[in-house]
C-alpha cells in the first residue's frame, strides 16, 4: 500500500512509500459487532497463509492503560479525551501499525480515526480541529463500515452487558436516564458516520444481519481486494458459516431481545 497521510505527515514517516502490507479498518458504532468480525477475519486470513496483526483503541503501551483508568474514574473532559485518544493512536501507528505494514502484514484495526473524530464532534468540538489533530493518520487500504440502526443496535448492547457510561454519552448529555442518553448519543454518532462515508470512501456492510452473514460479506470484500492486489495468490476458499444450531449464544439472545422490543 502507498503510505499517504490525510492532512499532514507523521513526523519521521516517509510519504508515498510502497509497503507490502494492507491496512484494513472495521468501523461502526459501539456494540455493532466489530470485535467479533475482527476475530473471525483474523482466523480466516491466517488460515489462508496471510500474516495478520490486529489492534484497536486504548491498546498502546504509552497511553492505553492510563486512558482506561481515566474512563473508569469518569474524569476526562471532552478535549482531554480527544487528545488522550490521539496520543494512544499515534503510539500504535508508529510502533505497531507501520512496522507491521512494512513487514507485509495485513493490519486489522477495530476502529480508526473516524470514530475518534465522530466522538469529538458529537461532544461539541470543532470538526476542523478534530481533523487536524488526527491529520497524521495514514489512509487505509479499505474501510468497512458496519452499518446498523438504533432499533437493531439496542438488543445487541443489552445482550452484551448493558449501557456503558461513555458509550452512552452520559458525560455530556443532560437529563434523562442511561437509555435516553444512549439513544441520543448513538444516533448522533450514526449521523456523523453517514456524513463521513462519502468523504473517506467507506464500504458499507449491513450489520443488522446475523454474525455469519456479515462475516460472509466481509470475506467476499476482502477476497476481492486481496486478489486484485496480488497480496496472496490462491487464497483459501471463504469459510462456510457454522450450522444454524451452533450460532453464537450472544446472537441468539440479541434476536430474542429485538423481537421483544419490537
Amino acid at each position: 500500500m502507498r503510505i499517504e497521510s490525510y492532512w499532514h505527515p507523521y513526523p519521521g514517516l516517509a510519504e508515498n512509500e510502497d509497503y507490502p502490507g494492507r491496512l484494513i479498518v472495521l468501523e461502526g458504532t459501539d456494540g455493532v459487532g466489530r470485535s467479533t468480525q475482527i476475530t473471525l477475519l483474523k482466523r480466516w486470513l491466517e488460515s489462508s497463509g496471510i500474516a495478520v496483526y490486529d489492534t484497536g483503541m486504548t491498546r498502546s503501551n504509552l497511553a492505553g492503560r492510563h486512558l482506561r483508568e481515566a474512563r473508569e474514574g469518569h474524569t476526562m473532559g471532552r478535549m482531554t479525551q480527544a487528545l488522550f485518544y490521539a496520543t494512544d493512536f499515534a503510539d500504535r501507528l508508529e510502533n505497531e501499525m507501520v512496522p507491521a505494514l512494512r513487514a507485509g502484514y495485513v493490519v486489522l484495526t477495530d476502529r480508526y480515526v473516524y470514530s475518534l473524530i465522530a466522538r469529538g464532534i458529537v461532544r461539541g468540538l470543532d470538526p476542523n480541529w478534530m481533523r487536524r489533530i488526527y491529520g497524521f493518520a495514514i489512509q487505509p487500504s479499505a474501510v468497512y463500515y458496519l452499518k446498523i440502526t438504533i432499533p437493531d443496535l439496542i438488543p445487541r448492547v443489552l445482550a452484551s452487558g448493558g449501557f456503558d457510561y461513555w458509550e452512552s454519552g452520559a458525560d455530556y448529555s443532560a437529563g434523562g436516564d442511561l437509555y435516553d442518553c444512549f439513544v441520543k448519543h448513538q444516533s448522533a454518532l450514526l449521523e456523523q458516520f453517514e456524513q463521513m462515508a462519502d468523504e473517506f470512501g467507506f464500504v458499507s456492510v449491513d450489520a443488522s444481519a446475523s454474525i455469519d452473514q456479515t462475516f460472509q460479506t466481509l470475506q467476499q470484500h476482502l477476497s476481492e481486494m486481496m486478489q486484485n492486489a496480488s497480496l496472496k495468490p490462491g487464497m483459501a476458499t471463504p469459510l462456510l458459516p457454522p450450522p444454524a444450531g451452533r450460532r453464537p449464544s450472544s446472537d441468539r439472545v440479541a434476536e430474542v431481545l429485538r423481537d421483544f422490543l419490537a
